[in-house]
């Protein structure tokens, strides 16, 4: 019964997560706070109106003991935020939550963890970023995890891909653990924990996903991770949030640039262009950029790279010449906007290579 008065200190509105923690350093620890004098308390400014009022404080220990008990029954971790088992990372973030529920039972501290976060309306291009980003990681014999939000989309490719190729996955939701959003994830959801990943979020049971929840839900996964990766946003997005995040607490952000005329890539190709995130094209250019060891490749599992017409129209070309985008572009009859998209992701698949000035090869 220890976090007993940890997590009733989140059932009290109005104090927050910086809040609670302002707190503790004053009272060491929590049941301090609830055991001192409502006079003094009540001179606390902003929230001493409701930490003096006893029938607040009672109430909050007894959702607290009741969420505890939620916890045993269901296998639940819960993290307080000075315990060891608190994901250290995400502790260095000033608006960390004090209290995180996990389901599942991953070492939250463990590895290199990567944000892979995007659209809910993802293309089909954004679809083949992913695969293949996600499949590149899994080439190497390191020890990355994928975090993301379990959401349609970009979020919830990004679990499937990790669990298809063996990467543990961590999905960070936006409501209690005695439910699951979206329903249609909730095999999804099972099958991380199987693989070895967990479902994580800062809130108790009986809390609904409303929508100011998400917004809270991504920066825990910006926090939560060494990097975070958007693979395709529009110019409003969940994405951008979680990438705002990641830049507010000093940490990588990656994207992936798509056509200047394509709606669905403009908030990554903002994000490049404002320097709010550096542009990638493989996964090679994160472990380079992060410092992290490539080790020994797995052997590849296919020995051919399936094309579409166009790549193999564009690979042909280039297999006879070294040549620029734009002179490719004219020979091979493809706009340049597209040319580029195209390029992107065949340097993706391996089969195509970028030199300086332009000039790819295959």
């Amino acid at each position: 019964m220890s976090n007993l008065y940890n997590i009733a200190l989140t059932f009290i509105k109005g104090i927050g997560s910086i809040g609670a923690k302002n707190l503790i350093a004053k009272y060491k620890y929590s049941e301090n706070i609830f055991k001192e004098k409502s006079h003094i308390l009540a001179k606390i400014a902003r929230v001493g109106q409701v930490l003096s009022n006893k029938t607040i404080k009672e109430e909050a220990l007894r959702r607290a003991d009741s969420e505890i008990n939620f916890a045993i029954k269901n296998n639940i971790k819960i993290h307080y935020y000075l315990d060891p088992t608190y994901p250290y990372r995400l502790k260095e973030c000033d608006d960390a939550p004090i209290i995180l529920y996990q389901s599942g039972n991953i070492d939250l501290n463990c590895g290199h963890l990567l944000a892979v976060v995007g659209t809910r309306n993802i293309t089909q291009y954004g679809k083949e970023l992913t695969n293949n980003l996600i499949s590149q990681i899994a080439s190497y014999q390191t020890n990355t995890i994928i975090v993301s939000g379990l959401a349609y989309g970009v979020d919830g490719l990004a679990h499937r891909t990790a669990i298809k190729e063996d990467i543990p996955t961590i999905a960070v939701v936006a409501h209690g653990l005695d439910t699951l959003y979206p329903s249609q994830h909730k095999s999804l959801a099972t099958h991380i924990i199987e693989k070895g990943g967990a479902i994580v979020t800062e809130y108790p049971s009986n809390t609904i996903p409303d929508a100011p929840n998400f917004v809270q839900r991504n920066r825990i996964i910006a926090g939560m991770s060494d990097a975070t990766i958007v693979v395709e946003s529009a110019r409003k997005g969940g994405a951008l949030i979680t990438a705002e995040a990641a830049n507010s607490y000093n940490r990588d952000v990656f994207a992936f640039a798509g056509r200047v005329d394509d709606t669905f890539s403009e908030g990554c190709n903002n994000l490049i262009k404002n320097h709010q995130a550096q542009m990638i094209t493989s996964a090679d250019d994160i472990f380079k950029i992060m410092g992290w060891v490539q080790n020994h490749k797995k052997p590849q599992a296919e020995l051919f790279v399936e094309l579409t017409e166009e790549e193999q129209k564009v690979v042909s070309i280039l297999r006879r010449n070294e040549i620029s985008a734009n002179e490719l572009s004219r020979e091979a009859g493809i706009p340049i906007q597209k040319l580029i998209s195209i390029l992107i992701l065949l340097e993706f698949k391996g089969v195509v290579t970028a030199l300086p000035g332009n000039i790819y090869k295959a």
